[in-house]
């Protein structure tokens, strides 16, 4: 039986916006020593001059809360539906955002502030939308928790990318390669359990309509040129003094350095749980933060409701 091949979607009218987050990310794309050997992402929050944005950065990261949780048109029927019965555009608003903040957990802020982040690099970097929304499904009473931190998607001409994302955060100091080494394991597990987990969703409501056919013909492998791509996101705590640096050139320059030394700190041997050809699809960004603990006790405070 012959694939299907010409399933296409306008994936920028699914993205949502992240241009006002990534001003305040300083980031580039060098080779930082892993395996696989090419171009992965280093970033951290951005400085201006000596002063880091982290407010800037934690309002504008909470401001794409509710594109994580609800799909576009979900979003718009929810404000619609509540500005049909208040004809009051603010309350409308309020009451979609409360709605969204509603589905954290408080008190557990360093798994959610993770995924949030990498749903917001998978659209900037990737230009790919998501398939799967975790939230809403990890608090559905009805179904079990899936698998990967994010499950995007992106059509370039006749080839179909699946997107495979995990996060993985520790606030605890001097942990980078404890925090590699998981993520590297979770994305690999996460890839190769997919088709199981993904199958208990594709004929469900968590899966935004547009994106419903391409999840079916993919379930059902009448999908034609499918390529994979996994992304893991390391946010980990760091320690390095940056107080004797001059400006905002010499910090961003020291973060990519730090991150270039932690980099090349991981062994061979960590890179054996997998083949080649899997290692091959994996693009890392490394985010250190410094006072990790403090930014999550920031970001669970702010998502109050």
């Amino acid at each position: 039986m012959a694939k299907k091949k010409n399933t296409t979607i306008k994936i920028e009218d699914l993205l949502t916006h992240t241009e006002s987050l990534f001003r305040h990310v300083h980031m580039v794309s060098q080779d930082l020593g892993l395996v696989p050997k090419k171009e992965h992402t280093a970033a951290a929050i951005a400085y201006t001059d000596i002063r880091p944005r982290v407010d800037q950065f934690l309002r504008e990261l909470k401001g794409t809360v509710t594109s994580w949780v609800y799909s576009k048109a979900t979003s718009k029927k929810l404000l619609e539906d509540k500005l049909n019965e208040t004809n009051d555009m603010g309350n409308a608003a309020e009451f979609l955002t409360r709605l969204a903040h509603s589905k954290f957990r408080k008190g557990h802020p360093q798994g959610q502030f993770g995924e949030l982040l990498l749903f917001n690099f998978l659209q900037h970097l990737f230009q790919a939308v998501p398939i799967l929304r975790k939230m809403p499904v990890t608090t559905s009473p009805g179904h079990e928790r899936f698998g990967a931190d994010a499950l995007h998607y992106k059509n370039e001409g006749s080839s179909h990318k699946i997107i495979l994302g995990e996060s993985k955060c520790y606030e605890s100091k001097y942990k980078f390669k404890t925090a590699f080494e998981k993520s590297l394991v979770s994305i690999i597990d996460s890839f190769n359990n997919l088709d199981n987990e993904l199958h208990q969703f594709v004929c469900d409501e968590f899966i935004e309509e547009p994106l419903l056919t391409i999840a079916k013909n993919y379930k059902d492998n009448k999908l034609a040129n499918v390529q994979y791509e996994l992304t893991s996101i390391i946010i980990y705590n760091e320690t390095s003094e940056l107080g004797h640096l001059k400006n905002e050139t010499q910090i961003h320059n020291e973060i990519v350095r730090i991150i270039k030394e932690k980099c090349g700190g991981i062994e061979d041997k960590t890179y054996k749980i997998a083949s080649a050809n899997v290692l091959d699809r994996i693009n890392y960004i490394i985010f250190p933060v410094w006072k990790l603990d403090e930014l999550l006790n920031k970001f669970d405070s702010s998502l109050g409701i």
